[in-house]
Parts: structure tokens; C-alpha cells; sequence
């Protein structure tokens, strides 16, 4: 007999789909699914115009107090101490940030100085004013502290050069003295007010040597250490 085939087909069976692009497109479901709404990166913020750190430039302006310290004298050929006072002086430096925590700094002024000679064999005797130069530099090293507090330590040297005297006539008609070099050590504290300005508080000690001054006919030697106690403002650039 002959054989009859059926018209009708049986359906062709479902094509999987490939596993690895099945797992593909899970996981992209459920990445969209738990991300939420993407923010727009924030910009970083912009550095504290007065905050001091390497390339700072700090200017201070302060008022300050020279005290003489350790002081001895000799004086020839009438006897008798030297006797040098406090005085109060204006004073400017300015500190160049060289890393975040150390400095370079420089200071320059004009400094009076008023002695007279006490228990002599004559008497006390007013001696003059000197008006001298005082310049000082150091290295210094600013503490890392949080806050507005910013402390710092320093060490270097002091010079002092005569310019001009006033000598306290009739007693005395002619004086001069000699150039000083000594080493220096200092410790301050910067406040930070805000914006670009600063409080500031120093101490520092100069080493001098001895100091010879010529007065009239006879001489002084000057043995003596300066103590500068200041405070003041500063201005960051």
C-alpha cells in the first residue's frame, strides 16, 4: 500500500538561549534595578586663602618689649654699672613657608637704646641714646595643630649695628659703639582670626657679646643678653 504523510508538522522545539549571554542580561537587570539616580561628582572645595602652608608669605606687624637681661658692665677709668631700661619699639618681619611646617623668617627695625652709669665715683650719669639697626633671621618649625592654633619654634641669629648717637652733653660729648652678633632662639603663636589675618605672640632671646662703647675720654664694656616680648597682627599672602 502506499504510504500517507500527514500535511500537519509537529512544531520544532524551542532554541535555548545561550548561557552566557543569559547570565549577561540578569545581571544587567538587577544592576538597573538597584542603582538609583547617578549625582553629578561635587566639586572639591577650594583651599582656605588664609591657611599657611609651603609658598605662604606671613607679614607681622607688632609692638614689642626689649628688655636687657643678664646684664654686668665695667667702667673705666670712673667706676661704677651701666644701666640700660626697657623699651617699648615697633617691629615687622615677614615668614616665607618653605613646606607646610617650616619657615624662613627675617625681621628688621630700628631700635633706641637709653644708658646712663649708676654708683660711680662721680655720681650717676646720664650716658645718651643710641639709635641702631636690628635685623634677625631664623629657620623656624610651625607645630601641626587642628584648630586656629598655630605655635611655632625657632633658631638663629641677631645682629645689631649702630647708626646714629645722642649723646647726653655736658657730661658726655662724643660716643660709639661696636657692631653685635649672637645667636638667637624664639617661640611664638599665631591665632588665626579669619579670612587672611592673624594674631600673633612671640618671645625671643638674643646672645650678645660683650659691647664696647667709647664715652668721651673713658670706655664701658657691656655684657648683656636682649629679651623681645611682642604681639601684633599678620597678614597672609
Amino acid at each position: 500500500m502506499p504510504m500517507i504523510v500527514s500535511s500537519r508538522s509537529r512544531p520544532a522545539p524551542p532554541v535555548a538561549a545561550p548561557r552566557p549571554r543569559r547570565a549577561a542580561l540578569t545581571v544587567a537587570v538587577c544592576a538597573l534595578g538597584l542603582a538609583g539616580p547617578v549625582r553629578a561628582a561635587e566639586p572639591a572645595p577650594e583651599p582656605d586663602p588664609g591657611s599657611l602652608g609651603a609658598g605662604s608669605i606671613l607679614v607681622r606687624g607688632r609692638v614689642v618689649g626689649s628688655i636687657p637681661v643678664n646684664q654686668h658692665s665695667r667702667v673705666e677709668p670712673i667706676g661704677g654699672r651701666v644701666v640700660t631700661p626697657a623699651r617699648a619699639l615697633p617691629d615687622l618681619d615677614a615668614t616665607y613657608f618653605l613646606t607646610d611646617h617650616f619657615a624662613l623668617a627675617g625681621q628688621a627695625g630700628i631700635v633706641s637704646t637709653r644708658t646712663s652709669i649708676r654708683g660711680s665715683y662721680i655720681g650717676n650719669l646720664p650716658i645718651g641714646d643710641t639709635w641702631s639697626a636690628s635685623l634677625t633671621a631664623a629657620i623656624q618649625f610651625h607645630i601641626p595643630l587642628e584648630g586656629g592654633f598655630k605655635p611655632y619654634l625657632g633658631a638663629g641669629i641677631g645682629y645689631t649695628v649702630p647708626l646714629a648717637y645722642e649723646p647726653a652733653k655736658p657730661f658726655v660729648t662724643a660716643m660709639k659703639a661696636d657692631p653685635q652678633l649672637g645667636p638667637m632662639l624664639q617661640a611664638g603663636l599665631d591665632y588665626h582670626l579669619g579670612g587672611r589675618w592673624y594674631a600673633n605672640l612671640e618671645f625671643k632671646q638674643i646672645f650678645l657679646p660683650p659691647l664696647v662703647s667709647r664715652i668721651g675720654p673713658g670706655s664701658a664694656t657691656v655684657k648683656l643678653d636682649m629679651m623681645i616680648v611682642g604681639a601684633g597682627l599678620g597678614y597672609r599672602f
